[in-house]
């Protein structure tokens, strides 16, 4: 009887084995949740996302987006994402752009929400949504010279890693930015304000140089990639979205688990809970929280 035992042991070490070197480090990675942060509501050429210790992905429409990814774009590369609080990114062509921080549940103590994004090269324009709203202090866009912090606003920064300087354009609303060497606020003024001043442009030659306010629009904002989900503002952008470009429907999408590593143009969106209101697809609205891009 002891020998059988034995033998049993052994037939189950065996099978695990067998088991284990047919899981991939995808699989691995796969049974992992994460959080999903956003979605991608176009993308043009190349833009990926990448997760600390695993392979790029290639975004598409409706591709999820995570906490911690890297957000990167080739030259010819611009995409859009909405994420749960309703902020809108759009990305410029040959930027790195990671999340570092995102926290937002509504319902939730207003005072916890938080998003926090670094620029390592290049750019993007967004609207901010209601983590800016809700927690202004808890929302920040760091480059490696300046911190940007806003109050409900629509705003585009640069960031050239070749002379490490960053420029910035406000479309709406009120920006700080500041670095050691000191702090200024870009504003629009709002109609009636009276001796208000609009302040819409801003440079920063370095770490160790103090932000500036400057009357002339920087050159690089002349052409800027579109934001078509603008939560009520204005678009000016110059640069055309793909044709597959659309707007997100109104489902809930909460926690999903990692994408496989290979390279994907349409992955299947991933949601534990979804409640979907359709409309016209080039008028729908985001809600709070909630989005399914169609």
């Amino acid at each position: 009887m002891e020998i059988l035992s034995f033998l049993r042991k052994i037939k189950n070490i065996f099978l695990i084995a067998i088991l284990a070197s047919h899981i991939s480090p995808c699989d691995a990675l796969a049974s992992d949740q994460l959080k999903v942060i956003g979605q991608v509501v176009w993308a043009k050429g190349t833009v990926k996302a990448v997760l600390p210790n695993a392979e790029p992905r290639v975004l598409a429409r409706r591709s999820e987006v995570y906490e911690h990814d890297t957000l990167t774009s080739d030259p010819a590369g611009t995409g859009e994402i909405v994420f749960t609080d309703n902020s809108v990114l759009s990305l410029r062509e040959s930027s790195t752009v990671q999340i570092d921080h995102y926290n937002y549940n509504k319902g939730v103590a207003k005072g916890k929400d938080t998003f926090v994004m670094s620029v390592a090269k290049g750019g993007f324009r967004t609207v901010t949504g209601a983590i800016s709203k809700n927690n202004p202090g808890g929302y920040k866009a760091t480059t490696p010279v300046a911190i940007i912090g806003v109050s409900g606003t629509r705003y585009s920064i640069y960031f050239d890693a070749a002379k490490k300087s960053m420029a910035a354009k406000l479309d709406q609303g009120t920006i700080f930015i500041s670095n050691p060497q000191g702090q200024i606020k870009l504003q629009r003024c709002m109609a009636g304000e009276g001796d208000c001043i609009n302040h819409l442009y801003a440079q920063v030659r370095g770490r160790n140089v103090a932000p500036v306010i400057v009357k002339q629009e920087p050159a690089v904002f002349k052409v800027e990639p579109p934001l078509t989900t603008t939560n009520g503002f204005p678009d000016s952008g110059t640069t055309s979205p793909t044709t597959e470009s659309s707007q997100p429907n109104t489902s809930t999408t909460t926690e999903s688990s990692q994408p496989n590593a290979s390279t994907t143009t349409e992955p299947s969106q991933s949601s534990t809970t979804t409640t979907t209101t359709t409309t016209d697809s080039s008028k729908s609205t985001i809600i709070e929280g909630s989005f399914c891009i169609n």
